[in-house]
């Protein structure tokens, strides 16, 4: 059983991608990621944390130091200090510390909106979780995009346990120049093999500092063209917290 997590930072701020767009939320900021996208914006949630940012007082942009690793219960008491309706689980990627999970979340459910931000690749530990979470942001890692190798197999078991759970979920695309159609395609098989219903967001990839390679808005509008002659629900949504200059 684990109580305690690496946590990169505790947040309140509007949410920036996908379906939820524009929806106050509590963020807080799980360490660890072993999956290395190349167009990755959270360097530090590839790595253990010394210390854990937490804004106080919330949205005000000013930040505390905490030393990590976290328990369960000072994370609790920390987020009975913030009043957003939604607590989004994100990273880094949150599903590395699934055992601290199953722990915080049937703790913060009852009261509160838990949005899981996650690769949708772990699928271990995620039933346990389920009954907690009232959303689910699934990114589907596209090898094009992301320079690493294909994760089809997990992707689709993690989205099958989260529609059979009944629980909201969009799968998110992130996209760059090099995204390939064959990937796109291999997306749009799996999906619609669960349910082609499921909103999907294409989110062109924004900049880093190691991370420049922008998308074409005709390419853009193509893979869009390509997924709605199969899905339902299909949206291009930016990383619109940049845009807005909030965290």
């Amino acid at each position: 059983m684990r109580t305690t997590a690496n946590i990169v930072e505790i947040f309140s701020s509007l949410q920036g991608e996908g379906v939820h767009v524009g929806t106050p939320m509590t963020f807080v900021r799980f360490g660890l990621c072993s999956m290395g996208c190349r167009y990755c914006d959270t360097p530090s949630g590839v790595c253990h944390e010394g210390e854990c940012r937490v804004e106080r007082p919330p949205r005000s942009q000013s930040f505390e130091a905490l030393a990590n690793p976290v328990s369960v219960t000072a994370l609790c008491a920390i987020l009975e200090g913030f009043d957003d309706e939604t607590v989004s689980v994100t990273g880094g990627e949150p599903m590395e510390q699934a055992g601290f999970l199953a722990q915080l979340m049937p703790a913060l459910s009852p009261r509160r909106r838990i949005m899981l931000e996650t690769n949708g690749v772990h699928v271990r530990g995620l039933e346990e979780l389920l009954p907690h979470i009232s959303v689910v942001s699934m990114d589907m890692k596209l090898p094009s995009s992301t320079g690493r190798p294909p994760r089809w197999e997990e992707h689709e078991a993690f989205l099958r346990a989260v529609v059979g759970a009944g629980r909201e979920v969009y799968v998110k695309l992130v996209v760059t120049e090099d995204t390939s159609d064959s990937d796109i395609q291999r997306s749009i098989g799996i999906i619609t093999g669960i349910n082609r219903f499921i909103p999907i967001v294409i989110q062109p990839a924004g900049s880093t500092m190691t991370f420049a390679s922008a998308i074409a808005e005709d390419r853009l509008m193509s893979l869009k063209r390509l997924c709605g002659a199969y899905l339902e629900d299909v949206r291009v949504v930016p990383q619109m917290h940049k845009q807005w200059g909030v965290l």
